[in-house]
């Protein structure tokens, strides 16, 4: 949902198709019984089987049908063939079996970003900035393969090995990685914004996402912090547990946080149990167009309790709940099977045919009952300094290009740094001077009127981007959210409520 963020392999996010679980079918699936309304189907596939002037595989034609099949019904109910099954799961079940890297196509090349610490691609002696160009015997480099096309070669059971060539400078290296698990975190960032404030970016829901948010929150919390920032701006979703389980720690016991209902499925209420650990805190949630599903759950049941003034841009409308079934081939069926309700009786779900009107971004969905959660205060995008010259750069990947360079470049010294450190030793001016060289380099042009209205955007956001690249999520998002409007919204809203 992040058009500008790295190609991240161990961060596959499905989604807005990732949808909300009730919960995944036993593998094999529940054959339904043989019916004359569906023997027409039947006959069909047998005659295009049999008859049609070429010969086609009958299996094509199941799974052709049946993704049509399911497409038909609503945006959310889709088919997945059995090859794509793990790689679909891989972001709701929190890991995968990898070698624990974040690269990027550079030149039509494997370049990576950073290693997971600790894990098998940094334990073999890969690090930032080395070219991956043959996987086993395999060449990548200069062969135009897609992103799933190395990740396929990178990726493999636990315990396995790739053999890697590597690009380091201008030598060539042999590395023999040992493939392991590798954890896939929902937490992009959580630190105290200030003295009295907590904040937490959340990502997914996925099956640790509970546990991942109690331990990182939670140390925060002190005798001085009041205000509680959850930002779930681009968060599209995930599972209903871990929506209502965090929804639990910010409302008291006995309050309604959703309830689901279908034709098949009869109403269930999900209700908060126990004291939370952040009751006491004054909450603010950040939302956007991307947020959805599980995010949609969290949002609405704080606002209908008025437990939260909720931040940003409408979000977008999905109250559907997808029931998984895996069947005997190794396939699976994502089935909507229910809605999903806020507590004062809310459906967030869109019309079926208004995904892709843009006009809805500024319609009022509790009046015209289209859809989404609409924020308590709304947030207009901050365009200061966004030019065309700085939309070209960003376009052409020209910013995420100097970041590699520069950080090639400097890495000797960069490496050792502190995150403190960096930010103290690596100034604005250093960096600025630095895209204007790699930019006349490359024969760029630059309009220097617009150069100067978008200095300070462009310094922050490639301070951001190679803080990613050495650090972690978390530093990008402390330097971003330095100049992020919808964190000024919410820290005058507290400070015009304390006066």
């Amino acid at each position: 949902m992040r058009s500008n963020k790295t190609l991240v392999p161990l961060l596959l996010a499905m989604s807005m198709i990732i949808g909300v679980f009730l919960g995944l079918g036993i593998g094999g699936g529940e054959q339904p019984s043989k019916s004359s309304k569906w023997e027409k189907i039947d006959q069909v596939l047998q005659y295009v089987e049999q008859d049609y002037v070429d010969s086609i595989s009958r299996q094509s034609l199941e799974e052709d049908a049946i993704a049509y099949l399911l497409q038909r019904l609503d945006p959310h109910s889709h088919y997945i063939a059995q090859e794509d099954v793990s790689f679909v799961n891989e972001t709701l079940n929190g890991g995968f079996q990898g070698i624990g890297i974040e690269f990027n196509f550079k030149s039509d090349t494997v370049y990576v970003i950073k290693t997971i610490k600790n894990g098998p691609a940094e334990t073999a002696g890969l690090i930032a900035g080395d070219k991956i160009i043959q996987a086993d015997t395999v060449l990548i480099a200069g062969l135009g393969y897609a992103t799933s096309d190395v990740m396929k070669l990178l990726k493999g059971p636990a315990g396995s090995t790739v053999k890697v060539k590597v690009l380091r400078g201008e030598s060539l290296k042999d590395l023999a990685i040992v493939r392991g698990e590798i954890e896939l975190s929902s937490i992009e960032a959580a630190y105290l914004l200030n003295d009295s404030t907590i904040y937490v970016r959340l990502e997914r829901f996925a099956k640790n996402t509970f546990q991942e948010f109690m331990d990182a929150a939670l140390p925060l919390k002190s005798a001085g912090v009041k205000y509680f920032i959850l930002d779930l701006r681009g968060n599209g979703g995930g599972f209903l547990d871990a929506a209502v389980a965090i929804s639990d720690e910010f409302l008291s016991d006995g309050l309604l946080i959703t309830y689901t209902e279908g034709k098949s499925r009869p109403r269930n209420d999900y209700v908060a149990t126990r004291k939370g650990s952040f009751e006491d805190l004054g909450l603010h949630i950040l939302i956007d167009g991307y947020t959805a599903s599980a995010s949609e759950i969290v949002s609405g049941a704080m606002q209908d309790h008025k437990r939260a003034i909720i931040y940003g841009k409408r979000s977008y409308g999905k109250g559907l709940v997808q029931e998984q079934n895996e069947w005997q081939d190794g396939s699976a069926t994502r089935l909507t099977v229910a809605r999903y309700y806020t507590p004062n009786g809310r459906s967030i779900q869109r019309p079926y045919n208004t995904f892709d009107s843009e006009f809805l971004i500024t319609v009022d969905s509790t009046e015209l009952g289209i859809g989404g959660i609409m924020p308590d205060v709304e947030v207009l995008r901050d365009t200061a300094g966004i030019t065309w010259l700085y939309a070209e750069i960003v376009h052409r990947g020209l910013m995420h290009d100097f970041v590699y360079h520069y950080r090639d470049a400097n890495y000797d010294f960069l490496r050792p740094l502190s995150f403190s450190s960096y930010q103290a030793q690596v100034s604005d001016s250093e960096l600025l001077e630095g895209l204007h060289t790699f930019l006349d380099g490359k024969g760029f042009e630059i309009d220097e009127s617009e150069w100067n209205r978008s200095a300070r955007v462009m310094a922050l956001r490639i301070r951001a981007l190679l803080a990613r690249g050495l650090y972690t999520e978390k530093e990008y998002f402390m330097i971003m959210n330095t100049s992020d409007e919808t964190i000024r919204a919410v820290l005058r809203q507290i400070k015009k409520a304390e006066v």
